[in-house]
């Protein structure tokens, strides 16, 4: 979207003034999201994620889990780059209002920084100049008198520090926009590194976008050298609990590649179970510590690591975090004895607060567990539908129907049932539910089942249909239904042709159980633009049976091509790749 475009799109009650002079939009020379749209053509229709929902979700559910008065400074840290991306994507759909009081809670943030935030303050100039053009940009639009805004500094006359800021505040914009815009981010926290080495925070994004990148891309137990290098550059300049437990969870993807080498597998596990030791003994910080409870939870399930005091770790870890009464993390707690130690009581008991604060995936985890305790007579179906009034975005709801409808067909075979909630689904047809539909996971269900929820659903109809058994007054909430799914598939089989850089080979236009079984088949496989990036210049970190891990260090210096073939490729998808900004 240009910026003209931007321009004619806003609110009506927001009129740009013609008068205005045009250096003054706070877009060329400034440096916010805005600015980044245009300088780097961002488009919505090569994401399948709805970015805006994503980091509203996680900016509330972070939000609930901390006294707004007394935040930690890295919760403040990642609030910015929630805010800042929800910020742009109210003003690219015109949302003007909502736009300019997510920037009150930016100014929120930046008021409250103080001795404690150190890593922030260093780079306080770059977060004002990114909040306060971006306030002049909404001002512009909205015809408002900016001589009143806020002073702030301009790039040019920044040090080295909150140049870096610049960038890295980029990086954590970009990082939201999926693949499409890896290379950016991942070039934006390179040039923090080069503009302040020193700073772990940027040795930390950058490890994030090639995990980020690598899981999705690549073979999600390999790591890159420069990922594995990035992260304990991290560790080692700052000795952050957030930084450590990142490398932690490469070192678990590590080990999942030492098939035969179980002693060298058991001591990299053995340097992520000290690490955790660590951030255990360092913090009381409950987000934190619940990411413990993930990772040992992760450990302990490798049937070849061998610890003494894993056990105790865990039952220490656990009794620490039973004493809360916050119900994320009693829902991790609930994940843990599901999961982990099959415990379905005690699941349910933690779960069960997760589900009174509101948390949606430990919501549909407590309806789970009363499934499994009675799979007769749990009331999953109306439990999952009164979750509709709570959860109301269409991403939430396509959930939620998708398991009502798979548990209604499959599991309890009544088609008739699920008929009053198909139309309901098929409602949501944005790439994100599409997506979803078709990469369904059956959750009520003796064993989690994967399925193509669409081809299910033409199998299933079309047989009703077919049926001369079928009662009259059934058989006419059928053909209804039908007709509102015919036009559907088409609608779905015109956005993957016209989006099958999103949707790649795995989905046929015709729904039908071939297409069905063929999905089923190829659920696990990267879509076919991933697959063409998944040859790169990149060198893995491929565990040797016969080596140690620790003799498979990298340079000290991360590679600037990680990405120089997947560049050509995105850019072949569509994606315009510019020469970085230069101060």
């Amino acid at each position: 979207m240009s910026v003209q475009r931007l321009c004619n799109d806003i609110s009506k009650k927001c009129v740009v003034s013609s008068k205005m002079e045009p250096a003054m939009d706070f877009v060329e020379r400034y440096e916010n999201p805005v600015s980044w749209h245009k300088k780097y053509d961002l488009r919505d229709d090569l994401l399948r994620k709805d970015v805006l929902f994503d980091n509203m979700d996680m900016k509330s559910i972070t939000m609930a889990q901390y006294d707004p008065h007394n935040l930690p400074e890295y919760i403040k840290w990642r609030l910015f780059g929630y805010n800042i991306v929800i910020c742009y994507e109210y003003i690219s759909k015109g949302n003007n209002d909502d736009a300019l009081k997510i920037i009150n809670d930016i100014e929120n943030i930046l008021s409250s920084i103080g001795n404690n935030d150190p890593f922030l303050k260093s780079i306080k100039v770059a977060l004002n100049h990114i909040t306060f053009s971006m306030k002049g940009h909404l001002w512009h639009l909205c015809s408002m008198d900016i001589k009143k805004l806020e002073h702030f500094v301009m790039p040019i006359n920044m040090n080295n520090a909150n140049k870096a800021g610049l960038y890295g505040v980029q990086t954590l914009f970009f990082y939201e926009y999926d693949l499409p815009y890896a290379h950016i981010a991942k070039n934006s926290a390179l040039k923090a590194i080069e503009l302040n080495n020193s700073e772990p925070e940027w040795h930390f994004l950058l490890a994030r976008v090639l995990t980020y990148w690598q899981r999705t891309c690549g073979n999600y137990f390999e790591c890159s050298e420069q990922e594995i290098n990035a992260s304990e550059r991290a560790v080692k300049l700052g000795d952050k609990p957030q930084h450590k437990l990142h490398l932690i969870h490469i070192y678990h993807r590590m080990s999942k590649n030492m098939k035969k080498n179980i002693n060298a597998k058991n001591e990299i596990l053995d340097a992520g179970l000290q690490l955790l030791n660590e951030v255990m003994n360092s913090t009381n910080d409950l987000l934190l510590l619940k990411n413990c409870l993930l990772s040992l939870s992760k450990i302990s399930l490798d049937k070849d690591f061998y610890s003494n005091n894993i056990s105790e770790i865990l039952e220490t870890l656990i009794s620490k975090l039973e004493s809360t009464n916050n119900g994320y993390v009693h829902g991790a707690i609930g994940n843990y004895y599901l999961f982990n130690k099959k415990d379905i009581e005690k699941a349910n008991f933690h779960l069960k607060k997760a589900y009174d604060v509101k948390s949606f995936g430990c919501s549909i985890d407590y309806i789970y567990t009363l499934y499994l305790m009675n799979p007769n007579t749990a009331p999953v179906e109306q439990m999952m539908v009164d979750m509709l009034k709570t959860f109301t975005h269409p991403v939430h709801r396509e959930k939620i129907l998708s398991q009502v409808v798979s548990y209604l067909i499959v599991t309890k075979n009544n088609l008739i049932q699920a008929l009053k909630y198909i139309p309901i689904l098929l409602s949501f047809k944005n790439v994100t539910c599409v997506y979803s539909l078709q990469t369904h996971r059956l959750k009520f269900y003796p064993k989690h089942k994967s399925m193509n929820l669409i081809d299910l659903l033409s199998e299933r109809l079309d047989a009703a249909l077919k049926d001369s058994k079928l009662p009259a007054d059934h058989k006419k909430r059928v053909v209804e239904v039908l007709q509102i799914f015919e036009p559907y598939k088409m609608f779905v089989s015109n956005l993957m042709q016209d989006k099958s850089h999103l949707f790649g080979n795995n989905f046929k236009k015709d729904s039908s159980s071939k297409s069905n079984r063929q999905f089923n088949q190829n659920s696990r496989e990267k879509e076919s633009w991933k697959q063409k990036s998944h040859t790169q210049n990149n060198t893995y970190v491929k565990i040797n049976e016969k080596q140690n891990w620790r003799t498979l260090k990298p340079d000290s210096n991360p590679n600037p091509h990680v990405f120089s073939n997947q560049q050509k490729d995105i850019k072949n998808n569509g994606v315009k790749i510019k020469s970085r900004f230069d101060f």
